[in-house]
């Protein structure tokens, strides 16, 4: 699968010996209600990080449903109110809580037709050879098999090699992937996001029709995405 580069495993075993420690110390993550998982979702999305969770705020009341939440794990899940399309929010969480919310939200990423994830992180961990005059940078990857709603094609640039992405995305693309089904991620490397207003960004989220264009985020990010 080309679109992906190698899953690299800690060199020192002290490295697996915290995370053990940190995997022992948790419990089982649960839904607040229950949750019944549609046999078929059209489109789910995923989004991560604070610049992401402040841009749909305004948009719950007027276009989502809130359904369900895990708040130890700052995580959300919404449905729209004119499609049928499914957005799961995280922001501010552990990576190394990643694969236990992989598992929680896995039927809704079986189910889909289409997934979408959508993450930021720091500008400076942007690796490229050239001195970058943007103050943000997006990319994307994607799994071998196109997603199937033409109203969903993405055009961003491919994420070169040596940058990764990690966390919950990662997962849910690498899932995808070894199912044979379409998903794709893309990421928003952002210098200042508490001044920024990504219109790219913008134009994106209102295109998975989930904002209006004249939303902006009103918060810090604070981005984690980190293995």
């Amino acid at each position: 699968m080309c679109s992906f580069g190698e899953i690299v495993e800690p060199g020192s075993r002290n490295a697996w010996e915290d995370w053990d420690e940190n995997i022992d110390c948790q419990s089982e993550i649960k839904w607040q209600r229950a949750i019944e998982v549609p046999k078929v979702i059209n489109t789910f999305l995923i989004l991560e990080g604070r610049y992401l969770a402040d841009s749909i705020k305004m948009q719950v009341e007027l276009k989502l449903q809130h359904i369900n939440s895990v708040p130890e794990y700052n995580l959300k899940l919404y449905k729209t109110n004119d499609s049928d399309c499914y957005i799961c929010v995280l922001k501010d969480y552990n990576l190394l809580q990643s694969s236990e919310i992989v598992e929680l939200i896995k039927p809704f990423v079986v189910s889909s037709v289409d997934i979408v994830t959508i993450l930021t992180k720091p500008l400076v961990e942007y690796q490229v050879s050239e001195i970058l005059a943007e103050n943000h940078v997006i990319r994307s990857l994607s799994t071998s098999k196109p997603l199937v709603a033409k109203s969903l094609a993405i055009n961003f640039p491919r994420l070169e090699q040596p940058n990764i992405i990690s966390g919950v995305s990662a997962g849910v693309i690498c899932l995808r992937e070894s199912m044979g089904l379409p998903g794709t991620a893309v990421v928003c490397y952002i210098e200042h996001p508490e001044e920024s207003h990504i219109y790219e960004l913008q134009v994106l989220l209102e295109k998975l029709n989930i904002v209006h264009m004249d939303t902006k985020p009103n918060n810090i990010l604070k981005s984690n995405l980190y293995i």
